[in-house]
């Protein structure tokens, strides 16, 4: 199995760079966050002939989250339980009977001074309170997507630039060290420990070109049945550098 998660940045927008993905057949699934469209509105005639089953939480205008899997798609769970959240940013489902996959868009938090960043700590929270349940289980869980989270400062371009900024905060990274420190691994961190790699890059300039101005934002989390599924995982930068390329790379996993 080899699965890529993708911040697409709108679906419609980037609706024949995402087709060109699935046309290509690489990936046998496919996480995808920030969706931009509510399920009424969601293009399923757009993807009908590549063979994908699809569930989606959408949502108008902002965030959305979607599964696509050649395998069968099942006990899938919209939203993160029980925090109320009136945004879609979490989607639970087991692939293939089994493989659990959760995706998620996480929130921005803008800058640690705005009233959006208690909002991004509080569903971090929550989140940790949830995955709590599958870091010791023998089932195979793996959470992928936008964490909106540089983990280290390696994993930001310039770190000068980001003081203040909620992706590199203190309290957003030590969130996320909490589920490393409770049995999750980072799978592209374990399998590149030295390595510098992005998976954001702004539309200005030529951002992407020799690993300029770019931040590690998207995540592969694997819980300890999965982590001996792992094989490898890769930047796919295909996606950024499409013609008309949504913000962020892929990031793939390959399972055994």
């Amino acid at each position: 199995m080899k699965i890529l998660t993708l911040n697409i940045n709108s679906i419609r927008a980037h609706a024949q760079s995402f087709i060109d993905i699935l046309r290509a057949g690489e990936y046998d699934t496919i996480m995808v966050q920030e969706l931009k469209v509510e399920d009424a509105a969601f293009p399923y005639n757009l993807f009908d002939e590549y063979g994908y089953n699809i569930k989606v939480f959408g949502q108008k205008s902002w965030n959305g989250v979607a599964i696509f899997s050649k395998h069968s798609i099942e006990d899938t769970v919209r939203g993160l339980p029980p925090y109320a959240d009136t945004a879609a940013r979490f989607i639970e489902c087991v692939v293939d009977g089994r493989v659990r996959l959760i995706n998620v868009y996480m929130p921005n938090g803008d800058t640690v001074d705005s009233p959006k960043f208690p909002y991004k700590l509080e569903w971090m929270r929550a989140f940790t309170d949830y995955i709590a349940r599958y870091a010791d289980s023998e089932e195979p869980v793996i959470i992928g997507g936008d964490f909106n989270v540089a983990l280290e400062d390696r994993d930001v371009w310039k770190p000068a630039n980001y003081v203040g900024i909620a992706i590199a905060a203190p309290q957003a990274r030590e969130a996320m060290r909490r589920w490393l420190d409770a049995g999750w691994t980072d799978a592209w961190r374990a399998l590149h420990p030295d390595a510098v790699g992005y998976t954001w890059y702004g539309y200005r300039g030529r951002d992407t070109v020799g690993n300029r101005q770019g931040l590690r934002l998207d995540y592969f989390l694997c819980n300890r049945a999965a982590m001996r599924l792992v094989e490898g995982c890769e930047i796919d930068m295909g996606p950024r550098l499409a013609e008309k390329p949504t913000d962020h790379c892929g990031l793939a996993l390959r399972l055994k």
